[in-house]
């Protein structure tokens, strides 16, 4: 289970939701399992899982977080902590109704928002993190 995601930093950041992406294991090779372990609930015919069972616990996966800046300013952080290791991916918008042009930049755990036309408002960001 993936721990809790805290906000620092110098942005009005509030948390959305922070979700663990788990569509199937991250970097492991539990697909090759097979269900060696288990039996299944029908008739395959002859088949039989030749392979090891590679679940081993828990394999974490990505984490998503949606988290919400209001008045923010140019060069404002978002600084994560709470379990996450490495942030991956920064994605952000205007939510406001006046169009304000805005982007993100990143390096270790530290999101830094880049207001680049018009005044702040709200700004929804995303960020993919392990």
């Amino acid at each position: 289970m993936a721990d809790t995601l805290t906000l620092g930093g110098t942005a009005t950041a509030t948390l959305v939701g922070a979700w663990e992406l788990r569509a199937g294991s991250h970097s492991t090779t539990e697909w090759l399992d097979g269900a060696a372990d288990v039996a299944y609930p029908g008739n395959l015919g002859g088949f039989v899982a030749t392979n090891s069972d590679g679940a081993n616990g828990y394999d974490p996966a990505p984490k998503m977080a949606l988290i919400n800046v209001t008045g923010g300013a140019n060069g404002e952080t978002i600084i994560l902590s709470g379990g996450a290791s490495a942030i991956l991916s920064v994605m952000a918008t205007d939510g406001g109704a006046a169009a304000v042009a805005v982007g993100a930049s990143f390096t270790g755990l530290t999101a830094t928002l880049r207001y680049l036309s018009g005044s702040a408002n709200v700004t929804t960001v995303m960020v993919l993190y392990n």
